[in-house]
């Protein structure tokens, strides 16, 4: 309760020196930046990231995009676009410059197309797996575009003769299985081994039995059951893959409490859920329609990542421990709005969101403001705490309301063994767990370093009541032996 009232008194404080912190001049944006206070309230901060431009294949004189789906940076940078509507993949080098087109690939002699592709996938050695969705298979080919192999529907005892294979999203770990997510698959994400055989589902987004719900559905009407909830898995629909091969993986359903995991190899739920808020875009409690629909997750360096709300148009980047980091993007016609957005990918410090509707890729850079959040947190990660602490210092002289700036100089302060200094700054930033870890440090540190003084202290006092109590009882018996 002392903690929750110290909070309070923090935010009036924090709210004062709002009015004398230095105004960061803002860049060209269509929208106002915002995030969510501890107390779940929207807050206006700088933008972190802004529009960089458009790309939209019609300037690249190889034709304009025709409701493209999907894309992928891989790790030579190049970009891969999935061209859909034009049955062709599209890429291109960090220059924007097109290294080729795949429209199609040849196999026995015989020229093949895509059928309304809606995934692609890049390894490290750059061969292209593509969810080939109404041909109903995942297609694999070599960076040039040569077919390597065709790997169809999953085949074992435990799938029912009624399966319906039509892979949406494809990704392959550095062990070579594959993971599918398939349309109107609610047993988890498909998983198969480097040769492509099955193994199994993971993951599987399982759902709390309600008997009370349960029981109203007995007595309802076939009309009114319709429109209640269904005790049935929540369907994934899209995922990306760590370095360390962890799955991130989407739920778009609005009744998901955690649309957004990470999965261990054996299928686990492992994401680390830190911050004031779980990892689910928008914060919300009112109508379900308020809240954001996540189609689309892209794992950065150092456990950060970013979510892609289809509804709203934005993008919420979260740290290694859940933390909101910024917020950016948002529905519209204008540049760095979106129609219909499909895809977010990230290549060095910018952000590319590919728009179904408008034809065309946003392309995003971070500001003054996006780059010290970025560089801080990397630093903290990476053990750097007093280059770290300098760049929350200076985040601070740009938003002092920034209370992911005061836990991060307070976890910094923290490693760095400053415990007393460390409470200050993590109570400003809302951290009851690095909190809570620095007072027991303190509280240690102040019982050794007071440890030599305190037990002076008592064993002074014991030997000074002691000699208080032989010098009475001494005095007690002169006073009887005068009286006798």
């Amino acid at each position: 309760m002392k903690f929750i009232q110290s909070m309070g008194i923090t935010a009036i404080v924090l709210a004062s020196l709002s009015l004398f912190a230095s105004p960061l001049q803002a860049e060209a944006a269509p929208y106002e930046g915002y995030n969510y206070s501890y107390w779940g309230a929207a807050v206006n901060v700088p933008n972190a990231y802004v529009p960089a431009g458009i790309v939209d294949g019609s300037m690249l004189a190889i034709g304009k995009f025709k409701d493209p789906t999907d894309m992928y940076v891989a790790a030579d940078g190049l970009l891969y676009v999935l061209d859909a509507g034009n049955r062709r993949i599209v890429v291109f080098d960090e220059q924007w410059e097109v290294v080729r087109e795949i429209r199609g690939f040849v196999r026995d002699g015989k020229q093949e197309q895509f059928t309304s592709p809606q995934g692609l996938f890049v390894t490290k050695n750059n061969h292209i797996y593509v969810a080939d969705t109404e041909n109903r298979r995942v297609v694999e080919l070599t960076g040039e575009g040569a077919f390597v192999r065709e790997i169809g529907a999953p085949r074992s005892e435990v799938i029912g003769p009624n399966f319906q294979y039509y892979p949406l999203k494809v990704a392959v770990d550095n062990a070579g299985r594959i993971f599918v997510i398939g349309r109107g698959v609610f047993d988890g994400i498909i998983e198969m081994d480097a040769d492509g055989s099955f193994t199994g589902f993971m993951g599987t987004n399982r759902v709390k039995f309600n008997a009370w719900d349960y029981f109203w559905k007995r007595l309802s009407t076939k009309e009114q059951r319709s429109k209640l909830a269904q005790f049935i898995p929540l369907e994934f629909n899209n995922l990306d893959m760590d370095s360390e091969g962890f799955i991130y993986s989407t739920t778009a359903e609005l009744t998901s409490k955690d649309p957004i995991k990470r999965l261990n190899p054996s299928g686990e739920d492992v994401m680390r859920r830190k911050g004031y808020f779980n990892p689910m875009g928008d914060i919300y409690s009112g109508a379900a329609s308020q809240s954001s629909l996540l189609i689309d997750v892209k794992v950065g360096e150092n456990g950060v990542y970013s979510a892609l709300d289809s509804r709203k148009g934005r993008i919420f980047t979260y740290d290694q421990d859940g933390n909101l980091m910024y917020i950016f993007g948002r529905m519209g016609e204008q540049e760095g709005t979106f129609r219909t957005p499909v895809a977010v990918e990230r290549r060095g410090d910018q952000f590319l969101v590919l728009d179904r509707d408008m034809d065309q890729i946003t392309r995003f850079k971070p500001t003054r403001y996006g780059t010290l959040v970025n560089e801080a947190n990397d630093l903290l990660v990476s053990g750097k705490y007093d280059e770290a602490e300098g760049l929350w210092r200076e985040l601070l002289r740009l938003d002092a309301n920034n209370e992911i700036a005061y836990a991060g100089i307070g976890k910094g302060l923290l490693r760095q063994g400053e415990y007393k200094q460390a409470l200050e700054y993590l109570k400003f930033g809302y951290d009851r767990e690095y909190y809570s870890k620095a007072f027991g440090k303190y509280r240690k540190e102040f019982v050794r370093e007071n440890f030599g003084l305190g037990m002076t202290t008592v064993i002074v006092f014991g030997v000074g009541l002691w000699s208080f109590k032989i010098l009475r009882r001494r005095t007690r018996g002169k006073v009887k032996s005068n009286v006798t």
